[in-house]
């Protein structure tokens, strides 16, 4: 729980960048702006994620050996990018991380249920 001015408020799911920046990479090698933009197709959005946190993070993944990377200096008219990959280990940290989402997604749609059955069960009302 975080404090903005003195009321509290729930914060949003964090880790969340690693596996999208994982399967965007599962769907095709990219450069690190590439990814950035990648990140509105996966929901990212309306929640803008700052590029220094998503290059700290491509740099653990690559030292933890989830992906690699290597200079484009061919395909751009300006200076070389560094093109990411995704290693076998990597692709398999994924399927990993997709099994833990889908549990975590189902477990948020019974706290939704829950939460919805009790707000049309006591009109909105919340109990004292």
């Amino acid at each position: 729980m975080a404090d903005r001015g003195g009321e509290a408020y729930p914060q949003r799911i964090r880790g969340f960048v690693e596996p999208a920046l994982l399967l965007l990479l599962h769907m095709r090698p990219r450069h690190g702006y590439g990814l950035i933009e990648g990140l509105q197709m996966v929901g990212f959005g309306n929640y803008p994620v700052d590029s220094s946190a998503i290059y700290r993070i491509l740099r653990q993944l690559e030292t933890a050996g989830m992906v690699t990377s290597r200079w484009d200096t061919e395909s751009t008219a300006g200076p070389p990018r560094r093109v990411y990959c995704l290693t076998e280990a990597g692709n398999h940290y994924l399927a990993a991380w997709v099994g833990d989402l889908r549990a975590t997604d189902s477990i948020l749609h019974r706290f939704l249920d829950a939460y919805d059955m009790h707000m049309k069960e006591s009109n909105g009302e919340h109990s004292r």
